[in-house]
C-alpha cells in the first residue's frame, strides 16, 4: 500500500466512526469523502471505473472522482436547501427520468430472460436470397496470396514453384515463415484498400496485377514479399453469402427478440385491460372522453 493510500486508510478509521449515514462499510474499506449523510468510499470508485482506468494512475483516478463526487453532493444539497427538489417541473422531470430507467430495466430484464430459438444457416441463407438487391459490395473485393519468406532464396523458390503450377499448400508449408495465417488469408476476400494493408507495396502491387498474376517480390524490413492476386469481385457486385452470413444472423436474432418484446408489451396491455387498470380515449373528440375498448396496440 503507498503512503498516500496507507494514510487514506488511517483518516478513514476516524471517517467511519463519525459517519452519519447508514450504510454497512467494510474494515478494510477506505472513507474518501463525506458530505451531510453520504459516503464516498474507495470501493464505488473501484465499482465504477474500468480496471484499466484505474491501474493507469489509481492515485489520479481517486483524486477525480473524489473532487467530483464532492462538487455532486454538495450542489444536491444545496438544491434540497432551496427546496429545488420541490419544483413542480423539477419533480416532473425526475419522474421522467425514473420511469425511462425502470423502462430500460424492464427491456433488459426481458431481452436477459427471453427464449429465442436461434436463426439456423438455412435460414440466414434463405433471407439472403431473398433481399440480394440489399447487399452490393461499395468496393472492389479481392481475394489474394500474399508470400512472407524468411530469405531471398525462399521467396524465389516460392514464386517460381507457383508459377510452374505447384500446390499453394505446399508452397506455403516449405516457405512461409507463418503458414498457417498465410492459408488462412488466402481464403478470405478483403476490400482491395485494406487487403495486406501493412504492406503497402504489396497493396499497391494488388491494385495493378491481373487475376493469377504474381508480383514482383519486395524485401520489407528483413523479409522478403510477394503477392498473388487469386480472385476479385468488382463494386456493384452482390457480396458471397457467407461474407454477410454473421450479419445476416445478427440482424434477424435482433428481429426476433424485438417482437418477443412487442408479445410482452401487447401481454401487459392485455392484462392491464382485464384488471380494470387501463382506459384509453379517441383522441379525435378530446372534449367528449369517450374510452376505448378495442386493442390499440
Amino acid at each position: 500500500m503507498t503512503d498516500t493510500l496507507r494514510a487514506l486508510f488511517l483518516l478513514s478509521l476516524f471517517l467511519i466512526a463519525i459517519s452519519c449515514e447508514h450504510r454497512t462499510i467494510d474494515s478494510d474499506d477506505i472513507v474518501l469523502a463525506e458530505a451531510g449523510n453520504h459516503v464516498l468510499l474507495l470501493s464505488d470508485v473501484r465499482n465504477s471505473v474500468p480496471d484499466e482506468v484505474y491501474a493507469a494512475d489509481s492515485l489520479r483516478v481517486i483524486m477525480n472522482y473524489q473532487k467530483n463526487w464532492v462538487n455532486r453532493k454538495l450542489k444536491v444539497m444545496e438544491a434540497r436547501r432551496l427546496r429545488l427538489d420541490q419544483n413542480r417541473e423539477v419533480q416532473r422531470r425526475i419522474r421522467q427520468a425514473t420511469e425511462s430507467i425502470l423502462v430500460d430495466a424492464y427491456n433488459e430484464a426481458v431481452y436477459l430472460d427471453m427464449k429465442v430459438e436461434p436463426v439456423t444457416q438455412s435460414e440466414a441463407q434463405s433471407y439472403y436470397e431473398s433481399n440480394k438487391d440489399k447487399f452490393i459490395l461499395a468496393e472492389r473485393h479481392i481475394r489474394y496470396r500474399h508470400i512472407i519468406a524468411a530469405s531471398l532464396t525462399d521467396a524465389q523458390n516460392a514464386r517460381n514453384a507457383l508459377l510452374r503450377g505447384r500446390s499453394w499448400t505446399s508452397v506455403v508449408e516449405q516457405y512461409s515463415v507463418n503458414p498457417q495465417k498465410a492459408i488462412r488469408t488466402s481464403r478470405q476476400f478483403f476490400p482491395a484498400s485494406t487487403a495486406a494493408m501493412y504492406f503497402e507495396e504489396m497493396n499497391t502491387f494488388l491494385q495493378v496485377i491481373g487475376v493469377t498474376e504474381i508480383s514482383p517480390i519486395r524485401q520489407i524490413g528483413d523479409q522478403y514479399h510477394f503477392v498473388q492476386l487469386v480472385d476479385s469481385r468488382d463494386a456493384g457486385e452482390h457480396p458471397q453469402v457467407d461474407w454477410v452470413i454473421g450479419q445476416i444472423t445478427e440482424w434477424l436474432m435482433l428481429d426476433r427478440r424485438r417482437k418477443h418484446l412487442r408479445s410482452m408489451e401487447q401481454s401487459l396491455f392485455l392484462k392491464a385491460q382485464a384488471n380494470n387498470e387501463l382506459r384509453i380515449y379517441d383522441v379525435t373528440i378530446p372534449e367528449q372522453q369517450i374510452e376505448i375498448v378495442q386493442d390499440s396496440l
